[in-house]
C-alpha cells in the first residue's frame, strides 16, 4: 500500500485539508435521529424539507456525534442547520479522541444562529465531533442538514453564516408517518421540524 499524494502531519497526526467527514472516508453518525442513517454526511446540502435530509436530537436530551475514521489534527468544521422557515437554533460544539473527554471548541448557546455555520478553533486532536443544540425558536428539537469537516471554502451561495435574531415559530408542518421511516437502530423516529415537540431518543453506540 502507498501513495503519491502528500499530508501534512502535526504531532503525528494528518491535518486534512478536504473533507473527511465523509461516508467515502468511513466517517459516521453515531448518535443522533434522522430518516436515513448517515444524511448528515452524505454531501446532499440542496434536497431537504420538513420530513427528510436532517439529523436531529430532542433539546435537553442527547447530542449529533460525528465518529470520524482515526483521530485527525482539526481546526474548523461547518454545519447547515435546517433553515426552510425562519427559525433560529442555539449550540454548542465539543470534540474528544476517547468520548471520555470534551473540549469545547464553539459556545453559541447565547447567539441566534441560522442557515450555515462556520467554526473555527485553536487546531487539537479530534475524532469525535458532538453537537449539542440548546435551543429552537420554533420548538424543542435541533435539526442539522449537513456536517463537514474541516470547513471546505466553496461557491456555494447558502454559504453565508448568519447571526440574526429569533426567528418567528413556524405552523406546524405535515407529521411524519411512523410507518415510512428508518429510523438508526436502537432510536425513536425523527421529529419533523414543524412538529411540536417530537422526542426523539438518542442514539447509543
Amino acid at each position: 500500500m502507498f501513495t503519491n499524494k502528500t499530508f501534512t502531519l502535526e504531532k503525528g497526526l494528518i491535518v486534512p485539508m478536504e473533507n473527511v467527514a465523509t461516508i467515502a472516508d468511513c466517517a459516521s453518525v453515531i448518535e443522533g435521529v434522522s430518516r436515513s442513517r448517515n444524511a448528515l454526511l452524505n454531501g446532499d446540502t440542496k434536497n431537504y424539507d420538513w420530513d427528510s435530509g436532517y439529523t436531529c436530537h430532542q433539546l435537553g436530551s442527547g447530542a449529533i456525534v460525528v465518529q470520524l475514521a482515526q483521530p485527525y489534527m482539526i481546526g474548523s468544521i461547518r454545519l447547515l442547520l435546517w433553515d426552510c422557515d425562519d427559525r433560529s437554533y442555539s449550540y454548542y460544539v465539543e470534540v474528544s479522541t476517547n468520548q471520555q473527554q470534551w473540549t469545547m471548541v464553539a459556545d453559541r448557546t447565547k447567539v441566534s444562529c441560522k442557515s450555515w455555520q462556520s467554526v473555527t478553533f485553536e487546531r487539537q486532536p479530534a475524532s469525535f465531533i458532538r453537537i449539542v443544540g440548546t435551543h429552537n425558536t420554533a420548538n424543542e428539537v435541533f435539526h442539522c442538514v449537513h456536517f463537514e469537516c474541516p470547513e471546505q471554502q466553496s461557491s456555494q451561495k447558502e454559504e453565508s453564516s448568519e447571526e440574526s435574531g429569533p426567528g418567528e415559530p413556524s405552523l406546524a408542518g405535515p407529521q411524519l408517518e411512523p410507518h415510512a421511516l428508518q429510523a438508526p437502530s436502537g432510536s425513536s423516529l425523527p421529529s419533523s421540524p414543524g412538529s411540536a415537540s417530537r422526542s426523539p431518543n438518542r442514539q447509543h453506540q
